[in-house]
């Protein structure tokens, strides 16, 4: 999976933005079905730094928090999908009652 980066607004007449580019690897046995295999979304940033400090940082958070909640659905498709695979993949372990009585004996 990529990082994320943010753009330089070293050069205010550019809008700054947030490049988020992402390519989940699950394991083989993942079929992705209807889910993206690669995703790469840009979310500007409807300030510069030359309309003041805090109407920046303002837009800067609104342009995270919008990234923050596309990308967060997008994974959480496959973190699901792997998830389920995994619980498929292994049985859940049955406690006999035997054991349960020699933990109780022993404490």
């Amino acid at each position: 999976m990529r990082t994320t980066t943010i753009n330089s607004f070293l050069r205010p007449s550019v809008m700054s933005s947030i490049s988020i580019t992402y390519e989940p690897h699950p394991p083989a046995a993942i079929t992705a079905g209807n889910l993206a295999t690669a995703g790469k979304h840009e979310y500007g940033i409807k300030s510069n730094p030359s309309d003041g400090q805090k109407a920046y940082y303002g837009a800067l958070r609104a342009a995270i928090a919008d990234a923050k909640n596309q990308t967060g659905e997008e994974l959480t498709s496959w973190r699901d999908a792997v998830g389920k695979a995994e619980l498929n993949k292994e049985p859940k372990k049955v406690v006999e009652e035997d054991e349960v009585e020699e933990e109780e004996e022993e404490a």
